[in-house]
């Protein structure tokens, strides 16, 4: 499990994802935005609620980990 893992505001975790090679799919219901990443032939499709004003760490690592991003993906990503 990764260590220290912030609080981030929506902009700032949908910049992180797109480095990580996540892209726009499509806007969701309300407030929520969908976000694709292709791994080895496998779409993960993850809705994000952009309605929030900060993202708790234990709602930034789960979006990770559906995104399928490993410790090592997590902790590289987060210190660029």
């Amino acid at each position: 499990m990764p260590k220290n893992i912030p609080s981030l505001k929506p902009k700032e975790l949908i910049r992180i994802l797109e480095r990580g090679g996540c892209k726009f799919y499509r806007q969701g219901k309300g407030d929520h935005k969908l976000y694709i990443r292709i791994i080895k032939d496998e779409k993960r499709i993850v809705p994000i609620d952009m309605g929030l004003s900060e993202f708790s760490p234990a709602y930034v690592i789960r979006i990770f980990r559906q995104f399928g991003f490993s410790d090592d993906d997590i902790e590289i990503l987060l210190r660029q």
